[in-house]
């Protein structure tokens, strides 16, 4: 998906700078013979000697730019294709630089590499730094460096291909985190119901146990008050049981002064007969 090295410009240079340049020029082509055999490290060690030599000119950082993407270095291949295009000549170089940063994201996102540049990314678009949060940032820039690649030339079908790619690919991840989001906010729904079922339960309980209480309170108080008015209504009783002794008394000393009464009554009658009858009854004296 990412295109070749830049093919060096020709041109006529100025004569003062000529060796200078044949020297950018050697340095660059042995760094295309290690990319084209896939040694990136060595061919990123040439790409770089040659920006020192001449730091203004594009090719070594488009270069470097390619071969740290094969590396999978993406924040290094992002730096150098923005070196790169802040230098290009033509609308061609900076859409083909553009094109190639493009397919930096877009393989980035595809493989869900966690890196700094995509970090980055996220962070200036205010997103979370989740991967999948990543993963569509990732395909967002991708589809907007495609989309100034295809305003630079709306004739690159690769760029379109790659634009519609991305798209669908974000299209995808959004709508599966949309339904994970769902799941989860389902899930705390969910949990958030049945603690409030448990909190309602906890609540019953301590309702029932509470008018238990009461109810139990309530039946206390009653039980109290009933062995009170037992004990009240008790003392009448005793003063009752009590009263029948008092009368009972009272009746033998009344029955005591009716005999002694009827007593008298004798003497009176038998006094009275003797009157009647002249008898003389003999009475003992004392000496």
């Amino acid at each position: 998906m990412v295109r070749r090295v830049f093919m060096l410009c020709a041109g006529v240079l100025l004569i003062t700078s000529a060796v200078q340049s044949q020297s950018y020029r050697s340095t660059v082509n042995e760094g295309n013979e290690y990319y084209n055999q896939q040694q990136y490290d060595e061919a990123r060690e040439k790409y770089e000697q040659a920006a020192v030599s001449e730091p203004e000119r594009p090719e070594s950082y488009f270069n470097q730019g390619n071969a740290a993407y094969r590396s999978d270095d993406i924040k290094a291949a992002i730096e150098q294709y923005e070196k790169a295009g802040t230098r290009v000549r033509s609308k061609e170089e900076l859409a083909r630089t553009l094109y190639n940063a493009g397919n930096t994201f877009l393989n980035a996102a595809d493989k869900g590499v966690e890196n700094p540049a995509l970090q980055q990314a996220a962070a200036a678009q205010g997103a979370g730094s989740q991967g999948a949060e990543l993963r569509m940032e990732g395909y967002r820039k991708a589809i907007d460096l495609y989309k100034q690649t295809l305003k630079l030339n709306p004739r690159d079908a690769d760029a379109r291909y790659n634009l519609t790619y991305a798209r669908k690919k974000l299209e995808d991840l959004q709508k599966q985190q949309q339904n994970q989001n769902q799941d989860e906010q389902q899930k705390k729904d969910q949990k958030q119901d049945k603690d409030k079922d448990d909190q309602q339960q906890d609540k019953n309980k301590q309702d029932e146990q509470n008018k238990k209480d009461k109810q139990d309170e309530q039946q206390q108080k009653q039980q109290n008050q009933k062995d009170k008015d037992q004990k009240e209504n008790a003392k009448p009783d005793e003063q009752q049981q009590s009263k029948p002794e008092k009368q009972k008394t009272m009746s033998k000393q009344q029955a005591e002064q009716i005999l002694r009464a009827l007593e008298r009554d004798e003497k009176d009658l038998q006094k009275k007969k003797r009157q009647k009858t002249n008898v003389r009854v003999s009475v003992e004296k004392d000496w």
